[in-house]
């Protein structure tokens, strides 16, 4: 043998134990067999995927339908590639010896190659993941089923409780102003926090129906063409008493003309709602409400002089339920759902939302920001 030939030998050799150190260590099974079908080249772990124990010496030179006689659907595909023609083919998931294998054959110049990925782990994610999905589902189903008993309960509820107590704020009041015969002064104060008390319990509970009905996705809402300066007025009345109470100047600064297609009934309970909090947080100075329009959105603010919030209780704002520590906590009523409950009517009903800014012990600006919006739509 010359020098040529010596040299190309070792070449030969060198890419044979190359390539057999790329079946060994591949990730998958890998098994080649020519245009008879006998197995020319494989790995272990091919023949490990396959369900068959034996060397890979002892798989070379068998027929791969041997190989693949416990596997029907490799083995209908692979007998018709030998038979009709060879063709390209990808099985779906085999189940072998309880592992899922993905089985794909390919051509290559003198037959075809097969090659073996173990996917047992990924289905098992996949079987994970569908049940979990089915467990959300579920508990999804589960937790609409409570909010319809929910809602239920206090559509019920609300008649129930604001039946009396609109009784008890009625027949109070007109003992208050007499009607009943004369009533001493001492009564007369025990019946004025009754009454107070009960409206406060009123205007709580109006509260929660109006949360739990735009939660529910039930809130009643007519749009109609409402002039804005009525409904800035009725806010401004609204709170003109207790204002006068507190020396409080109340500015307004807004046109006339302002008008807009909104819920009239909605939009002057967001208002009155900053208005209120804007007297109740206010010892002293001055209370402006003002509106503009501006490009597409109607702005409506109330800026007031009062204990302002620290920058670190702003995003606590409108949560429900929350009263925030201030020097003002304990001589104002509340239950902390007017903002939350304000955010929930600007962002539901009016597609809009509640800006806030405030330097605290100096005063707050609240915003009200109402997408405008345009008749017949």
């Amino acid at each position: 043998m010359g020098m040529v030939e010596r040299e190309e030998a070792k070449i030969l050799y060198e890419v044979k134990e190359f390539l057999i150190s790329i079946m060994a260590n591949a990730p998958y099974g890998i098994l080649a067999f020519d245009l008879e079908g006998e197995v020319i080249m494989t790995n272990a772990l091919a023949i490990e995927y396959l369900g068959r124990k034996m060397s890979v010496n002892r798989a070379l030179g068998l027929h791969i339908l041997e190989l693949a006689k416990d596997i029907p659907a490799l083995a209908k595909i692979v007998e018709n590639c030998l038979k009709k023609g060879r063709e390209p083919f990808d099985l779906p998931p085999v189940l072998i010896n309880r592992k899922f294998m993905l089985l794909k054959g390919r051509l290559i110049s003198n037959g075809s190659i097969l090659v073996i990925e173990d996917i047992t782990s990924q289905k098992q994610a996949e079987a994970e993941l569908a049940k979990r999905t089915e467990e959300l589902n579920q508990a999804n189903l589960h937790l609409k089923e409570l909010d319809r008993l929910k809602s239920m309960f206090i559509a019920s509820m609300s008649h129930e409780l604001r039946t009396p107590l609109n009784s008890i704020i009625g027949f109070t009041g007109l003992i208050l102003q007499g009607f009943s015969g004369k009533v001493d002064q001492e009564v007369k104060e025990d019946l004025q926090i009754v009454f107070n008390s009960s409206k406060q319990l009123l205007g709580l509970i109006n509260d929660v129906i109006d949360i739990s009905k735009i939660e529910s996705d039930r809130m009643e809402v007519y749009f109609e063409d409402v002039k804005l300066d009525e409904v800035l007025k009725e806010a401004v009345t609204a709170v003109s008493v207790a204002a006068e109470e507190k020396k409080l100047t109340i500015k307004t600064d807004y046109p006339e003309d302002l008008s807009l297609i909104s819920d009239k009934k909605r939009l002057l309970q967001c208002v009155l709602n900053l208005m209120s909090n804007a007297v109740k947080f206010t010892q002293k100075g001055t209370i402006e409400l003002g509106a503009v329009r501006e490009s597409d959105t109607m702005q409506i603010s109330v800026r007031d002089t009062g204990i302002g919030i620290k920058k670190e209780d702003i995003p606590k704002l409108f949560t429900s339920f929350i009263r925030l520590d201030s020097p003002l906590k304990a001589a104002t009523e509340g239950t902390g759902l007017g903002l939350y409950l304000t955010k929930k009517i600007m962002t539901s009903v009016f597609n809009g939302n509640v800006k806030v800014v405030s330097e605290y012990r100096k005063g707050s600006t609240f915003t009200l920001v109402i997408p405008l919006v345009k008749e017949g739509q």
